[in-house]
């Protein structure tokens, strides 16, 4: 729902910069006053200023909530981890099976892997709460209200997207990161499965990391999963904590007893299958970035244009990022080039569930064929 009220705004967004249906009622704010006496220069608001604002209003609330709830989360889970991390240092029995010294590793590394994931979050979360927040300022623009000292003039608007600027190159550095780690993890994947293809058994436990046992285990039903703090589910009681760590340890040690006998052939198809499903998100991940880093330009246009409006006095460095433009035309340029990328980003987004779907069936069919 989110991607497509993101594109149904920026479609609407990018009408309104190249005039499309100039002349319709959708640009007459006098169709908006026969229903609504707006004061002024709220009267200004035409209809499709209007549907702007809507989805505008939209993304005020569930991105701001998407960031609080992402707070909210990281925060609980990283005083989950802070409790269990605690219980594994006070732990003093020595393990002297193989299995149960290989299981503590695992689950030791993945709690220190959720607490940087959970940190993450956490810094991913207050970005996108910022960018919800600045929201207000948008929906109040479509309004015409920032042509007012109501809440700040245009001003407070500038420095809304000043705030949402810098949050978007946060998340710009994220998924520079995430399009890297998931060519990575599906070239890992690849290995991986060529090295169980050659032995019955996966008896090579000692090198085994978090994530080949993830891979392992991938097709388990979760409820049974025994790394249960990465879905962040947590205790009131300590002992309770301490108990369930116990149980994650033992259960990691039997799945690795059984390893160690055997490795189900379906396993290795099914690494390949994922392999090709993570090169395709990293692939689409530089497609996100791509289109997000030409957002965050055309959006910084739109900022640096009101910071250096004498164009005469500008330095030269900001000549060139405004591509020696007139100003009113850099303004255009940067906001119709921000909208038009964020219309093209949920098409991506809502096209990618297809593609993962077709990956699946290309591989479900050779399979049968074979």
């Amino acid at each position: 729902m989110d991607a497509i009220v993101q594109f149904v705004r920026n479609a609407l967004c990018t009408a309104k910069n190249f005039n499309v249906l100039g002349s319709t009622f959708l640009y007459d704010p006098n169709v908006t006053a026969r229903y609504y006496d707006f004061p002024s220069p709220m009267d200004q608001t035409t209809p499709l200023e209007i549907l702007i604002s809507i989805t505008q209003i939209y993304a005020l609330v569930t991105v701001s909530i998407a960031g609080a709830k992402m707070i909210a989360s990281s925060i609980k889970k990283l005083h989950l981890i802070s409790r269990l991390v605690s219980l594994q240092v006070e732990r003093n029995d020595a393990k002297k099976d193989k299995n149960e010294v290989v299981a503590r590793r695992i689950v030791t590394e993945s709690l220190l892997l959720e607490s940087d994931a959970a940190i993450r979050s956490f810094l991913v979360g207050v970005n996108v709460f910022a960018i919800g927040i600045s929201f207000f300022w948008l929906a109040a623009n479509s309004y015409h209200i920032t042509s007012t000292d109501w809440i700040g003039g245009v001003a407070a608007l500038i420095h809304a997207l000043t705030v949402a600027e810098i949050a978007l190159l946060v998340l710009l550095y994220y998924m520079v990161k995430d399009a890297r780690g998931a060519m990575r993890k599906s070239n890992d994947m690849k290995k991986f499965a060529a090295n169980l293809s050659i032995s019955k058994g996966f008896s090579e436990v000692d090198g085994l990391t978090v994530e080949e046992f993830g891979w392992l285990s991938a097709d388990d039903d979760d409820d049974t999963s025994p790394l249960f703090w990465t879905s962040g589910d947590a205790s009131s009681d300590v002992a309770v904590d301490g108990k369930m760590l116990t149980k994650a340890e033992e259960a990691v040690a039997t799945k690795l007893a059984k390893l160690a006998k055997s490795v189900d052939p379906q396993v290795v198809e099914s690494l390949l299958v994922k392999s090709e499903v993570s090169r395709f998100e990293g692939l689409r991940e530089y497609v996100y970035l791509v289109l997000n880093f030409f957002a965050f330009y055309g959006y910084a246009a739109c900022i640096l244009v009101y910071y250096f409006q004498n164009e005469e006095a500008q330095p030269s460095f900001i000549r060139s990022v405004l591509l020696h433009l007139p100003n009113a035309d850099a303004d255009w340029l940067g906001n119709a080039v921000g909208d038009f990328m964020w219309t093209v980003e949920p098409i991506v987004i809502l096209g990618s569930p297809l593609v993962v779907q077709s990956i699946t069936k290309d591989a479900k069919k050779k399979e049968k064929i074979a």
